[in-house]
């Protein structure tokens, strides 16, 4: 009964093959790159891409960046569900616009620091006056 039940949780459809509804074995390309736990992401992608054209990404890619290559896959997929029209260009976007408002406080922030250190020199420089009293 043990060896049922692995080999029932191995048996899980792929995201691909779960989307094309047909079996998944284990000669099956996109299982590595596409597991059953991640079928909503493919959702996304092969509404983008296509399993056809996945497949082809992937056959094109050298074997040590199929990885990448299924999360960018994925990563775009996402993007556009959230953001149809810009996708990830949308977040780079975003994420730039992020680093110029930090640059700009930086500088400010530095321009501040410089301000503050020629205010303490400058205290530092001037000295209270003692005042004589007079004798009467």
């Amino acid at each position: 009964m043990e060896n049922r039940d692995q080999g029932a949780a191995q048996n899980h459809a792929c995201a691909s093959c779960k989307q094309q509804r047909r079996k998944c074995d284990e000669t099956c390309e996109m299982a590595p790159y596409f597991p059953a736990s991640r079928y909503s992401e493919f959702q996304n992608a092969h509404k983008i891409f296509g399993v056809s054209s996945i497949q082809k990404i992937l056959a094109t890619a050298a074997p040590d960046q199929r990885q990448a290559a299924a999360e960018s896959i994925l990563t775009e997929g996402n993007a556009r569900k959230n953001d149809p029209v810009h996708g990830c260009l949308g977040i780079i976007r975003g994420l730039n616009a992020q680093i110029q408002g930090l640059e700009r406080e930086l500088h400010i922030m530095k321009q501040h620091l410089e301000l503050c250190k020629e205010k303490e020199e400058l205290d530092g420089k001037k000295k209270p006056i003692k005042r004589r009293r007079l004798a009467a």
